[in-house]
């Protein structure tokens, strides 16, 4: 038996080797990597954290574009939908598993509810009787989806193992259990397997886990990240022990790997995928571990320069925000909208570069966008910005226009806190079809493409047809009359142009970027206006709305107004 075990533990000692370290990876900044930095998801290539991470879990991905990639794929290959399918998860309790940043929670935020397997370690102590219960909840030929792994933390300075817990003034271990057990083990001298405890159930369970293996860990390259992945075997174990498909006729997809607790608030956590399949009763199952691969984001730059060109659209299209580069809608975004940006993309660039200037939760937050309830969607720049910073002034009417006027940004303005700074994003608003036709957009529960915008695209009508705004006392359309009024002396040029309504889109800015420059002021006090103007751009489903950058600048009383504009879309 002792011979046995020898063999055992060589064999999972060269199995940690090969895959807890990729020397060269660290080395390398790809695409990929270069685009989650700049979002300011990922920690910068050649830093410390940076290289920890990808010389121990290479080709980690922030927690979110796994759970974008793992979407697109159900969706689209397998059709599945969030009201089709329940979603269970097995990871240690540990706070910072549930922080908003984690895997487990991005995906319950779109899933809707969630069954929480795991205890201390990420193992599904619910075992089978567990996982009866859940599986037993799902809706007829529903789909299930399990997500699991145990977790480590990376510190600033690169250290596998640790995090700097809120509050704390240093770091301690993550996974605490998991590292106290191989540290107990370790101190037995694997003389025997630790008995079980009842008062201590799934601890004792990790260190007769670990027992047998203490010794082989200690001696790779990094212990803490080899424990790292003793800790997944472990978890997939007892996983594979308790999942069936014998709920129905749906199917079970099983997503596991390590969730990567890095440095807060700087980076999101991180997942390195290790497992992704999907099991159906009497079917074989499919490996689609392949999915997260994608060649053309995932060069070495210094040897693929050309890569970095189309990165960002690249990697914005890889996780779904984004049109395929062969879409009509790429053709005509990136021909008529040159430089726009995923919303998510903007929020991020813009929330980070102000962290710079002293912005933060206290800053009042305006917005000048068109009323149209699809500039309120989730993924829409106005709805992103104020889940981010809170309260919300809305001072637009239709076509984007700021028409709460000089009392409105008075009122608004005189909120700010004391030495508080206020930002305001503002512009007009356009739709791209499917088919990439500019001006148009299928709206949900609509069987024909509408205009959008439909205030200043029928204004833009309204001037060519000869009918100008009226002055009659029986009307009431005074925003719309101000449209007309504004784009009829443009609207004979724009009709000369290649494509009118992306011309009538770059011409309605100026509209609103005018009125607003006329309507705002630095008197509120000693803090920044930060004006945040652009184009948002409504794209077919399910793409994520855009955001054409034209103006963001800070102004203060008394000082000059600093261009930000070069910064927001700086990519080197």
């Amino acid at each position: 038996p002792r011979r046995k075990q020898r063999k055992s533990d060589k064999k999972n000692r060269v199995k940690m080797a090969a895959i807890e370290a990729q020397p060269g990876r660290e080395l390398a900044e790809t695409a990929q990597d270069r685009v989650f930095h700049w979002l300011g998801k990922a920690p910068q290539a050649g830093s410390p954290c940076f290289t920890s991470l990808q010389r121990y879990f290479p080709n980690a991905l922030p927690s979110k574009a796994t759970h974008l990639r793992t979407k697109a794929v159900l969706e689209e290959e397998f059709g599945f939908t969030p009201e089709n399918t329940l979603l269970g998860s097995s990871f240690c309790p540990d706070e910072i598993n549930h922080h908003g940043r984690d895997l487990p929670t991005v995906m319950r935020n779109y899933y809707g509810k969630i069954f929480p397997m795991g205890g201390i370690g990420g193992a599904p102590y619910v075992g089978e009787t567990g996982f009866a219960a859940f599986s037993s909840h799902v809706a007829d030929n529903g789909d299930i989806i399990v997500v699991f792994g145990p977790h480590v933390g990376i510190s600033e300075a690169g250290e596998v193992g640790k995090y700097l817990r809120e509050g704390q003034s240093s770091d301690s271990t993550a996974c605490g259990a998991v590292i106290g057990a191989y540290n107990a083990c370790m101190c037995s001298d694997g003389v025997a397997s630790p008995e079980m405890d009842e008062a201590d159930m799934q601890m004792s369970e990790i260190k007769q886990e670990f027992a047998p293996h203490a010794e082989g860990i200690s001696t790779t390259e990094n212990p803490m990240a080899s424990c790292a992945y003793q800790a997944f075997e472990f978890v997939k174990d007892r996983m594979l022990r308790i999942v069936n498909t014998n709920f129905g006729s749906g199917r079970l997809v099983l997503i596991g790997g390590i969730q990567i607790n890095l440095p807060y608030p700087e980076f999101v956590d991180h997942f390195l995928p290790l497992m992704f399949e999907v099991r159906q009763e009497g079917q074989s199952t499919i490996d689609l571990m392949d999915r997260f691969t994608n060649l053309s984001i995932q060069q070495d730059l210094r040897r693929s320069p050309w890569a970095a060109m189309g990165a960002q659209r690249e990697v914005f299209a890889w996780l779904t925000w984004s049109p395929p580069a062969t879409s009509p809608v790429y053709q005509t975004l990136h021909k008529y909208f040159p430089g726009a940006l995923p919303g998510q993309a903007v929020h991020g660039r813009v929330a980070r570069i102000l962290e710079g200037y002293g912005f933060d939760k206290s800053t009042l937050l305006g917005t000048s966008f068109c009323s149209d309830e699809i500039n309120n969607e989730s993924d829409s720049l106005a709805v992103l910005m104020q889940n981010y910073w809170g309260e919300v002034f809305p001072m637009g009417g239709i076509s984007g226009t700021p028409f709460s006027g000089k009392t409105g940004f008075a009122a608004f303005s005189s909120h700010v806190a004391n030495e508080g700074n206020i930002l305001v994003a503002f512009g007009p608003h356009v739709g791209i079809s499917a088919s990439g036709e500019v001006g148009k957009c299928l709206r949900e529960g609509q069987a024909k493409e509408s205009t959008a915008c439909g205030a200043v695209v029928g204004a833009y009508n309204a001037c060519l047809c000869g009918t100008p705004s009226t002055d009659s006392t029986d009307s009431y359309d005074m925003q719309m009359d101000f449209c007309k009024r504004q784009i009829a002396p443009h609207a004979e040029a724009i009709s000369k142009t290649e494509n009118p309504l992306a011309s009538l889109a770059h011409q309605s800015y100026q509209m609103v970027e005018e009125t607003m420059f006329a309507v705002v002021n630095n008197d509120f006090g000693s803090g920044y206006l930060c004006l945040l103007g652009g184009i948002q751009i409504n794209m077919p489903n399910p793409m994520e709305d855009h955001f054409y950058p034209c103006t963001f600048e800070l102004r203060k009383a008394g000082e000059p107004t600093i261009d930000l504009l070069p910064k927001l879309k700086e990519y080197q």
